[in-house]
């Protein structure tokens, strides 16, 4: 590291601190200085090395800013300065946490149902690839498996491949979170976590004993190496005190959310299912602290890249982390965002189907069926998938389906042991009249 030995350099570096010439450097507190072309032109415009100015900087946040993390990650650690954008995003996000599907619109219980599992099984898709027997070699192969698994979450077929066997563990697990979450995450209960997510329960709670980490399908940057076998229980319980204790300084839940996820996957500890693990366990955290609704916004739709990059220092070194955090705080500002505005738009599609079909005597269940229907009349329904998506009791899916075809909107076929249904001949016809 750069040290500062000429006292000429370190009076002029005091002179224009004093003098205000550096504040523009702290006012930006979130910017990379490294990477910063101010940096170069104040040590142009002063006669100071740019080494120096950047290590009086990173002194001064180091001293300024708030420790969220020392000795994990491997070896080295980060701070982060409260940033007046930071401080922002955090109130940003926080004046959301509030807001739920329901409370945000006059949706159906049924239709909210239907928006989550949409956006959860968007969400899920990504996250079975790097497992299993799947690692996609093109863009068609890749879109290929996610029209498969989403056909087999939607309908709730078995699934076909370990692909599908990861992202149904992991949907269901997530659909289950307010369950999960009623437990704090203790090394006990964290280990437990790992043994319900796993498809192979021989590797339930199995943590490494060697260094060498079996790399299984597509590999993420942030993995890293792993934590030393020998450090992973020290770090696992180090990690379950992180989300069990509260930390003097105070540090914000959804940074310590983040560090959840990076810090699981930067270690390793298990044999399998560490991504997985490291995912799990940061949603199950955010739900615990009053974030709800944040583990079912599309957090991963726009920007699954940047959740990839590892968090940026040399191993042995403080670091900071300010940028880091800020951009992944933007991800969380941005699905909530993404999921205020598909709320927005199921309830104008909601109220602009009711009065569509308000003429006939059906619920606003039956009016989506047939706008479906009537949208693309080769479209097949079943009772198995209506009620999965919305949450409904079979009977009441069934009752649905049965009404429709007794007004003659629908028919129904059995294929094998299941009724599928489409729209009847002549039924466009006869509604357009009815509808006017």
């Amino acid at each position: 590291m750069y040290e500062i030995n000429d006292p000429e350099t370190a009076l002029k570096l005091l002179r224009a601190l004093d003098e205000g010439q550096l504040d523009y450097l702290f006012q930006s507190a979130h910017v990379d200085y490294t990477e910063r072309h101010g940096v170069l032109g104040t040590s142009r415009a002063l006669g100071l090395p740019s080494e120096a100015v950047d290590h009086l900087v990173a002194s001064i946040r180091s001293a300024q800013g708030l420790t969220v993390l020392a000795g994990a990650w491997g070896d080295y650690s980060g701070w982060i300065t409260l940033s007046a954008e930071l401080v922002e995003l955090l109130h940003a996000i926080d004046t959301r946490s509030a807001c739920n599907f329901a409370s945000a619109s006059d949706l159906p219980e049924d239709e909210i149902t239907a928006l989550r599992n949409e956006i959860l099984i968007e969400e899920v898709l990504p996250l079975g690839l790097t497992f299993g027997e799947l690692s996609p070699t093109n863009d068609i192969e890749l879109a290929q498996a996610k029209a498969g698994a989403r056909r087999m979450l939607q309908e709730g077929t078995d699934p076909a491949s370990e692909y599908e066997r990861w992202v149904l563990r992991f949907f269901d697990l997530m659909r289950q979170l307010p369950q999960l979450a009623e437990q704090p995450l203790t090394l006990p209960r964290l280990r437990e976590l790992h043994s319900l997510l796993v498809l192979d329960k021989s590797l339930g709670e199995v943590l490494r004993t060697t260094d060498h980490i079996e790399s299984i399908g597509t590999p993420m940057p942030m993995d890293g190496p792993g934590a030393p076998a020998e450090r992973i229980m020290s770090e696992m319980n180090a990690i379950a005190a992180y989300g069990t204790e509260e930390q003097r300084p105070f540090v914000h839940p959804l940074i310590k959310a983040i560090i959840h996820f990076y810090w699981i996957r930067r270690v390793q500890p298990f044999l399998v299912a560490n991504g997985l693990f490291a995912r799990l366990v940061a949603h199950i955290y955010e739900y615990q602290q009053g974030y709800e609704t944040l583990p079912f916004t599309p957090l991963t739709r726009t920007a699954s890249a940047l959740w990839a990059e590892p968090p940026h220092g040399p191993e042995g070194a403080r670091f900071d982390a300010t940028t880091f955090m800020i951009k992944r705080l933007n991800l969380f500002l941005n699905a909530y965002t993404y999921a205020e505005r598909e709320i927005q738009q199921a309830a104008e599609r909601h109220a602009a189907l009711r009065t569509r079909f308000a003429k006939l005597d059906i619920n606003h269940r039956q009016a989506r069926i047939l706008d479906e229907a009537l949208t693309s009349p080769t479209t097949v329904f079943t009772i198995r998938r209506h009620a999965r998506s919305r949450g409904l009791a079979y009977e009441t899916a069934r009752q649905d389906f049965l009404q429709l075809v007794a007004a003659g909107y629908l028919e129904q076929q059995k294929r094998g042991r299941v009724f599928e249904f489409r729209l009847a001949q002549d039924a466009d016809r006869v509604l357009a009249k009815k509808l006017g």
